[in-house]
């Protein structure tokens, strides 16, 4: 069917009508004509993707990267100054419909490098080795990712060449600033020696996990990496920002907005520090709060990596908290499903001049922001682009007390 694309949903695909149902088509522009074979069908949508591009839209670029199918990149086929201008816009429809605030508040989107920044990759693994294709399970062999650091490249022309057998799944991470890495291999009766002698050439870590237990089976079982002038420690599950370079300017961002001056700062989803860490020179006491017992024992670690003696951390659910110590300021860093009604009315009710929220949905900041705007002036909205070449954005928000 000839389907005409209006506009781009917030999932990078194109947007249509056939009939009056509303098509979604994967890899389709605005003002292109695409013949489409549907994928999928309900009573209210459709999928589609192009079998022919009848007319093409002058945004539309070439794309560098041979794998059509592969589910990890979304708008390879835009130039990146118009990737940065439909995430910019992204997030003020978002915000525009989601909240009562005033879009004038979202500045310009943060722009990154676009090649080789992830430094980490998870790879599955069914007889061949590879990504997850779009809307599917089915693996999509590569040879070369161009968004994942160098190294992992490396790593994966080894890993394609031996014996993968009983494995399901292998997550292979780097350090950007450091010359380190680890491969972690999942799955069962894994045989450890073969592991060792066929890839500790390659790497400084090999872990196995099966039966829910991850084994060091050679090095230390975890990588070290820096932001700024901060060495955080890595842990085979420990999360940390995949673009290590644009986390600096997100941490810069949080740093300029938060204004730290001898202040009492909370840092609620710590995870293992590192932003306590990296505004704490700025502070007179940072307390971290994280749920994930194994992320708060890397983040004292990572206390002690650094020499920093103004920061604790506390193993606790952040809708739980009941700290009675006055914040002068706070820091939030949610997962996706963003703040819970517990944590908004902490918020509410602290005495914190100012919240630094930062985000990786833009549906649920919305969501949570105007439910503070009761209490707090939202000041600004920094889109950050993370994730480049895919549909996510990250975003960093200023909130004041009024």
């Amino acid at each position: 069917m000839e389907v005409l694309i209006d506009r781009l949903d917030h999932q990078g695909r194109g947007i249509g009508k056939i009939d009056n149902k509303t098509i979604f088509v994967y890899d389709a522009l605005p003002n292109e004509l695409v013949d489409v074979e549907i994928i999928f069908e309900n009573k209210k949508i459709m999928e589609g993707k192009v079998i022919k591009y009848l007319k093409t839209s002058l945004n539309r670029i070439k794309s560098d990267c041979p794998y059509d199918n592969c589910g990890g990149c979304d708008l390879r086929h835009i130039s990146y100054n118009e990737e940065l201008k439909y995430k910019e816009e992204k997030v003020k429809q978002i915000i525009k419909k989601f909240s009562s605030i005033d879009e004038s508040v979202i500045k310009q989107i943060i722009s990154s490098d676009i090649k080789n920044y992830r430094n980490k990759a998870t790879f599955h693994v069914k007889s061949m080795i590879g990504y997850y294709g779009k809307k599917s399970n089915d693996i999509i062999q590569i040879d070369k990712c161009l968004i994942v650091d160098n190294k992992i490249n490396e790593i994966l022309s080894y890993l394609k060449k031996i014996d993968l057998s009983n494995i399901y799944e292998i997550v292979v991470r780097t350090s950007h600033f450091l010359d380190d890495s680890m491969i972690v291999i999942k799955g069962n009766n894994l045989d450890e020696k073969y592991f060792i002698d066929n890839l500790k050439e390659i790497t400084t870590n090999i872990i196995i996990y099966q039966n829910k237990n991850y084994k060091t089976i050679y090095g230390k079982g975890y990588i070290f990496d820096m932001i700024g002038d901060y060495k955080f420690k890595i842990s085979p599950d420990s999360f940390f920002q995949i673009n290590t370079v644009q986390a600096k300017k997100l941490y810069d961002k949080v740093l300029e907005y938060l204004e730290p001056n001898n202040d009492s700062i909370l840092d609620l989803y710590c995870g293992t520090g590192t932003i306590g860490i990296y505004v704490s020179k700025y502070s007179k006491k940072v307390y971290g709060i994280e749920i994930n017992k194994y992320a708060v024992e890397d983040a004292f670690i990572n206390k002690e990596i650094n020499k920093i003696d103004n920061i604790d951390f506390k193993c606790l659910d952040a809708s739980n908290i009941d700290i009675k110590d006055k914040f002068d300021k706070i820091i939030v860093d949610p997962p996706r499903s963003g703040l819970d009604k517990k944590t908004i009315n902490y918020l509410l009710n602290s005495e914190a001049k100012r919240i630094v929220y930062v985000s990786c949905d833009p549906v649920t900041l919305a969501r949570d922001l105007e439910l503070l705007s009761s209490e707090y002036n939202i000041l600004e909205i920094i889109p950050v682009d993370m994730f480049s070449r895919t549909y996510h954005v990250e975003n960093v928000c200023l909130l004041e007390r009024k």
